[in-house]
């Protein structure tokens, strides 16, 4: 309970901020339009639109990324498919990027910021993406890159299947 109010005061903090840059920058609408209609409009999108960019970067510029509030950069390293245990550390990183999106869209934590089936397929989408351009990069033979996308569409499968309950 602790953690989620102090997740919503940092959110509404960014908010806060976020939503009094624009009603500065709309100096010429008047009061009411700024406070019933820019104010809150403003600021949802920039959360949502700095959330997009994170999720969209590729696991190496993800990891670099700072983990800035009002955020959750919480992880639990990957969930492993039967039979794929040796590929969670190799899928680490998409891992922590794919908790991140769950973390911070899906209704079961602070931000919610979009709680929608379309979501979480494009999350899913972008975490099996990313497990892909691991194995690009890691997978030195013919034969280990077949083994590490075929354990990435494996990872996928089980996410997409059976993520639901961790993202709704």
């Amino acid at each position: 309970m602790r953690r989620k109010l102090r997740s919503t005061a940092a959110a509404l903090a960014f908010v806060t901020t976020t939503a009094l840059s624009g009603v500065i920058a709309a100096a010429g609408t008047s009061a009411a339009d700024t406070a019933d209609t820019l104010f809150p409009v403003v600021a949802e999108a920039t959360l949502r639109e700095e959330a997009d960019r994170i999720m969209n970067l590729t696991y190496r510029d993800f990891a670099r990324t700072p983990r800035v509030e009002p955020f959750d950069w919480s992880t639990d390293g990957c969930s492993v498919p039967t039979g794929y245990a040796p590929y969670s550390e190799v899928f680490r990183p998409a891992c922590v990027q794919h908790d991140f999106g769950y973390r911070n869209y899906g209704a079961n934590h602070g931000l919610a910021l979009d709680p929608t089936r379309e979501t979480k397929n494009w999350i899913d989408g972008r975490f099996r993406t990313e497990m892909e351009r691991v194995c690009q990069d890691t997978s030195y033979t013919p034969l280990a890159h077949f083994n590490c996308v075929n354990a990435a569409r494996a990872y996928f499968v089980a996410v997409n299947v059976a993520g639901d309950p961790a993202f709704f």
